[in-house]
C-alpha cells in the first residue's frame, strides 16, 4: 500500500469520531472536482494567441474613470 494512504489511514483512526464526517465531505468534494475537471471541454479552455493577433484590440478600450465615485454611485441609488 502506498505510504501516504498508510498515514491517512492511521491519521483517521486517531481522529476523533464526530470529525469524520468533515473528513468524508472533503474526500467527496475532491471526488466531485476531479470529475468536473475530466468534463470540462477543451474548447472551453482558455486559448493562446499570438501578441500580433491582439494589436488589433489596442485602444479599443478607455482607461479612466474614478473605480470609487462609481461605486458609491451605485448605493446612492
Amino acid at each position: 500500500m502506498d505510504i501516504t494512504k498508510d498515514i491517512i489511514i492511521d491519521a483517521l483512526d486517531e481522529l476523533p469520531a464526530d470529525h469524520l464526517g468533515e473528513v468524508l465531505d472533503f474526500v467527496l468534494f475532491l471526488q466531485q472536482r476531479r470529475q468536473t475537471e475530466r468534463k470540462v471541454p477543451q474548447k472551453l479552455l482558455a486559448k493562446t494567441v499570438p501578441a500580433h493577433q491582439l494589436k488589433g484590440l489596442v485602444g479599443l478600450v478607455a482607461w479612466g474613470g474614478d473605480a470609487l465615485a462609481d461605486t458609491e454611485r451605485l448605493y446612492e441609488a
